[in-house]
């Protein structure tokens, strides 16, 4: 990697001679000499002097050389990097989650891989759905984790389990006690008519939960109020377990909700309420083999909270 100019000026200023110079570099002294005469005439200075026999560094060479030893110096300092990379003793990873998956990442996925990583910087980045879609497009980030509701071509996914869009309702909810019990379905049952005249705490419209809430309300035209707004979900939970109103949610776990123990989980017996809950990266980008242990370790420690099989 280190430039030829800069080894041979370098070797000659060290051994003081051209013939000293030629066997340490295993070239013939001829063509140690055409090279010197060349680089001096590109350069319009001499960078030697010939005093006794040896060769010394003028005021020009000296600076030639001082430059040379900064560019070794900083040549070996990003062989070290790559190296201690190639290791893994440093690096770093850029994860984008949704606000509901934090708390699971933060506490379930990160400090596994700390333990094995503790030198690899990793970065946390909330946001939506489709922002996170956007700058993992931009490489802005390594991987997401997020629902799938239409698949990209830019990206590679790697499934973590397929789950259901749910109605999060206050223990206490009249729902709770009309809901049926069904073998086709994980959560006791209602039917959309059945929301009828309920209140809810709803999310912004850029929201893709919102955007299902929409489809289900509006798409059965289904008449409600709304009790508040909330720009996240795990707001909006907090609303529900204080008997707030309902919201739809992703099928979660409810374990980092504060008062999880007040929300009931409601299934919804109407197509396309399931979704697949993916890790992404860009395609075509490079893994380094932490980026990759990452992957395996959010699949292995969510299908170790949820009691699930992993998807493949």
């Amino acid at each position: 990697m280190l430039n030829r100019e800069y080894e041979y000026v370098f070797a000659i200023a060290q051994e003081g001679t051209l013939s000293g110079a030629a066997v340490r570099l295993g070239v013939s002294q001829p063509a140690l000499t055409r090279f010197l005469q060349k680089e001096e005439g590109e350069l319009g200075i001499a960078l030697f002097q010939r005093i006794d026999n040896r060769m010394v560094l003028t005021y020009a060479g000296e600076c030639y050389l001082e430059h040379i030893k900064q560019i070794f110096a900083i040549q070996a300092h990003m062989r070290a990097e790559l190296d201690d990379i190639v290791r893994m003793d440093r690096g770093r990873l850029r994860v984008g989650i949704t606000g509901i998956r934090r708390p699971f990442t933060i506490f379930s996925v990160i400090p596994q891989f700390k333990q094995k990583y503790p030198n690899v910087a990793l970065t946390l980045t909330e946001f939506n759905s489709d922002k996170l879609e956007e700058m993992l497009e931009k490489l802005e980030l390594d991987c997401i984790a997020v629902n799938i509701t239409k698949k990209r071509d830019c990206f590679e996914y790697l499934p973590v389990a397929r789950q259901e869009y749910v109605l999060a309702v206050h223990k206490d909810h009249p729902l709770v006690q009309a809901a049926e019990h069904s073998e086709r379905f994980k959560y006791p049952v209602v039917h959309p008519g059945q929301l009828e005249g309920c209140s809810f705490v709803l999310l912004s419209k850029s929201h893709r939960i919102r955007q299902f809430a929409d489809s289900i309300l509006d798409g059965n035209r289904i008449s409600y109020s709304i009790s508040m707004q909330s720009r996240t979900l795990d707001g909006a939970l907090e609303a529900v377990a204080n008997d707030l109103g309902c919201t739809f949610t992703p099928e979660v776990m409810l374990s980092y909700i504060r008062g999880a123990q007040n929300i009931r989980c409601l299934s919804l017996d109407t197509p396309g309420t399931g979704y697949e809950f993916s890790l992404l990266y860009r395609k075509g980008a490079y893994l380094p083999p932490s980026t990759q242990d990452f992957l395996t370790i959010f699949q292995e420690a969510f299908q170790s909270q949820s009691g699930g099989e992993l998807l493949s």
